[in-house]
Order: structure tokens, then C-alpha cells, then sequence
């Protein structure tokens, strides 16, 4: 692999986490470097870094928040 692709994917724990549960992209970055931007977004997919993600999240404990209050006011 080429240095600056080692350096950069070594550069953030998630990205390094990812390549070590899909090791068909070291492969791939190894025979094709320009495919780095689909690997960003795979590996945001796989951290749930997404912004659809981030707002399911959200969205989520504001729900249970919500049910949380209601409970406590309903007593």
C-alpha cells in the first residue's frame, strides 16, 4: 500500500477499525487509490456518521425522553 493511503487510514481510529473488519477494501485501495472517497462514506455508513443516522438518533431519545416525561407527569 502506498504511504500516504497507510498514513491517512491510520490517521483516524475509525477508519482503521473499518479496514480491519472489511479487509476487501485494503485490497481495493491497494489496487485502486481513488476509490478512497467510497471508502469515507462506507466507513461513516459503518459508524452510523451519516446524517439520516444522526437524526434516527436523535429522534430516538427525543421519543424516549419524551415517554419519560409523560410518565413522570401522568403520576
Amino acid at each position: 500500500m502506498q504511504p500516504d493511503m497507510y498514513q491517512f487510514i491510520t490517521s483516524k481510529p475509525e477508519y482503521k477499525e473499518f479496514i480491519r473488519f472489511h479487509p476487501h477494501w485494503y485490497r481495493r485501495l491497494n489496487a485502486n487509490p481513488e476509490t478512497v472517497y467510497e471508502f469515507i462514506e462506507e466507513a461513516r455508513r459503518y459508524h452510523g456518521q451519516t446524517l439520516p443516522q444522526k437524526l434516527e438518533r436523535w429522534k430516538s431519545n427525543m421519543d424516549l425522553a419524551l415517554m419519560l416525561f409523560n410518565l413522570i407527569s401522568n403520576k
